[in-house]
């Protein structure tokens, strides 16, 4: 079906905050215009394809967040169009006949607004929400920002939406469950003559401002093109989407790495979820400019950060996710082999080790040629942290930049992602991580190294909740 008897507005971060800081006014529902109107704030005029003006053809704005503030204007003998606009924000305008139709969005700050419309040829979107891999999302929301292109997911969680304008579109979907799962958008390429294509998901947040002509962007993030946009996002492998797990569930610590307390010769940072006692820094190991805030930046051995007590943070556990900026800016002893550990929990060789993972900077071993990062896990019962139980990215490290790496073992697999994209996946022996009484060490190696918004979680999340969370956390700015 094309339209949705009831629309639900876009909850865009930008949107809601330009609201709150302006002075929003209140308005009606299904509000006409009209060209001669002297209170209009939005005009414009709706060509075809050839630039010729339609007559009779409603034009509709709807607000992204307040789905009760809605406008509507038939276009009169030359294709003009007037709209009240009196709530500021974000709003899409649309418009469609029987084999053409127009999609924009415009940001209304209480300034009037011009619009060139155009008809575009249309086509159509269609697939299937998931909420996990293996369950549908029965019942959701599905639909273009600031439209009356919606539908809700039947029992199977797929959806259609018919007659929607060609080019470069969001598709919002709204979370069921906002507890365990996030609202998300989809970045989707329609086409007349093919499927549509996927990309995301994304934060609802980053999504700026849609402008312009069907399909082009203004400003999302930096990114001023339809090219840069589909480039931008990494592109979904199949039509079965799937919304992205809460940064919140499953998770254990977090090390934001904004806060040092100096006593001396150490110092100390707290978890911010209080799970373990903390983390003592040595050697004078001190906090720089970060990806978000500060960063905690070792130079070196003797400096490095290390939780002596992380109160059985991993003990039983059959599932875990690392999360971390890391930046290494050298290796200062660029021997022919070598493993030095960025973050892990583990003994350094000490007698009676109960290594349980270390995601480490790794050469001459593992396959790996030149420096790259990998990711070792072991049950913490004695076993060390072996190649055979280890995954090694597949491009070699990029000196002195920032990259976000996520190492996800879910009790059969490790899979090993850089910036959102998968980067390497084994099958491995570990099943389930036996009580470890091993510090968890943070550098502690000869090398020069940075790590930002550190996080620790007992849910193994997917290639979906990757991507999302790069996005989230201020990835490719």
């Amino acid at each position: 079906m094309r339209k949705f008897a009831a629309s639900f507005g876009f909850v865009s971060v930008f949107a809601l905050l330009l609201c709150y800081f302006a002075a929003c006014s209140e308005s009606g529902d299904e509000i006409a215009g009209g060209v001669s109107e002297e209170t209009n704030t939005l005009a414009g005029v709706l060509v075809d394809a050839s630039g010729k003006g339609l007559a009779g053809v409603p034009v509709v704005a709807l607000h992204y967040v307040y789905d009760t503030v809605r406008f509507v204007d038939t276009t009169d003998s030359d294709g003009k169009f007037g709209l009240p606009l009196s709530r500021q924000g974000q709003y899409g305008i649309s418009a469609y006949t029987d084999s053409s139709a127009y999609y924009e969005t415009v940001n209304y700050v209480g300034e009037k607004l011009s619009v060139s419309a155009k008809l575009s040829a249309v086509g159509d979107v269609a697939g299937v929400l998931n909420l996990r891999l293996d369950t549908n999302a029965v019942g959701v929301y599905v639909g273009i920002p600031g439209t009356d292109w919606g539908v809700e997911t039947d029992s199977t969680g797929a959806f259609e939406l018919e007659g929607v304008p060609a080019g470069v579109l969001p598709l919002y979907a709204k979370s069921p469950d906002p507890m365990r799962f996030n609202d998300a958008v989809y970045v989707v390429t329609v086409s007349e003559k093919s499927k549509a294509k996927f990309r995301g998901p994304i934060p609802t947040g980053l999504f700026e401002l849609f402008a312009g002509e069907t399909g082009e962007v203004d400003s999302v993030n930096g990114v001023g093109d339809v090219d840069g946009l589909v480039e931008y996002v990494a592109a979904v492998s199949s039509e079965v989407l799937q919304f992205p797990l809460s940064t919140e569930y499953g998770l254990r610590s977090w090390w934001s790495m904004d806060y040092l307390s100096v006593n001396g010769k150490s110092g100390t940072m707290s978890d911010a979820r209080g799970w373990t006692e903390g983390m003592v820094v040595y050697g004078g190991a001190e906090l720089v400019e970060g990806v978000d805030n500060k960063a905690f930046a070792m130079v070196g051995a003797k400096q490095y950060g290390v939780i002596e007590n992380d109160r059985g943070l991993l003990d039983s556990a059959k599932e875990f996710t690392l999360e971390a900026w890391v930046r290494v800016d050298s290796v200062l002893s660029d021997d022919d082999s070598y493993r030095k550990n960025i973050v892990g929990k583990l003994g350094f060789g000490s007698e009676g080790d109960k290594d349980v993972f270390s995601l480490a900077l790794v050469k001459g071993e593992c396959g790996a040629k030149s420096a790259r990062f990998a990711f070792f896990i072991a049950d913490g019962t004695g076993d060390s942290l072996a190649c055979n139980n280890a995954v090694v990215a597949d491009v070699g490290v990029d000196y002195g930049s920032w990259v976000y790496i996520t190492s996800v073992w879910n009790g059969e697999s490790l899979s090993l992602y850089q910036d959102g994209k998968l980067s390497a996946e084994k099958t491995v022996s570990v099943n389930q991580i036996d009580v470890s009484s091993e510090p968890i060490f943070f550098g502690k190696e000869a090398i020069n190294l940075k790590l930002d918004d550190v996080r620790f979680g007992v849910k193994a999340i997917t290639s979906a909740d990757v991507l999302y969370r790069y996005y989230l956390k201020g990835g490719a700015k």
